[in-house]
């Protein structure tokens, strides 16, 4: 079973819900039960309870929007390959601030015949931050 565009499109728009509604547990429902995050750091995060929590920790942090431009997406029966770029905003007292990154995601048909995200890595752009529009 291919993964297609519009099934895509509808994770992107969940992830936006995520934010938008504060929901942890749904963005952490996007990604396999062994789902991992890649951070520009070198930490990984692995796991839907550790995705949680540092979904968590980043909509508590200012976390506000996040919009991405697909560059590539390429999908076989059992895996699809996502090429992007993103733009994280954050609002605190003193304004907003836009992060901004190359990312690649791997996603998975798990079990249940329910694609999700099974590898989210990204890497920061330098010298984007400040306030302004996403890509």
């Amino acid at each position: 079973m291919a993964y297609s565009r519009e099934q895509l499109a509808e994770v992107h728009a969940a992830v936006v819900r995520s934010i938008e509604q504060k929901d942890a547990v749904l963005f952490a429902s996007l990604y396999t039960g062994d789902g991992a995050l890649l951070l520009p750091d070198g930490q990984v995060v692995q796991g839907r309870l550790a995705i949680e929590q540092a979904f968590s920790g980043w909509l508590a942090a200012g976390f506000v929007r996040q919009e991405v431009e697909v560059v590539e997406f390429y999908c076989d029966n059992l895996l699809a390959f996502e090429e992007g770029r993103a733009a994280g905003t954050f609002r605190d007292a003193a304004g907003e601030t836009v992060q901004r990154s190359n990312y690649l995601i791997v996603h998975r048909l798990d079990a249940d015949g329910v694609w999700r995200m099974h590898r989210d890595i990204w890497t920061s752009v330098v010298g984007t931050s400040g306030s302004g529009a996403g890509y």
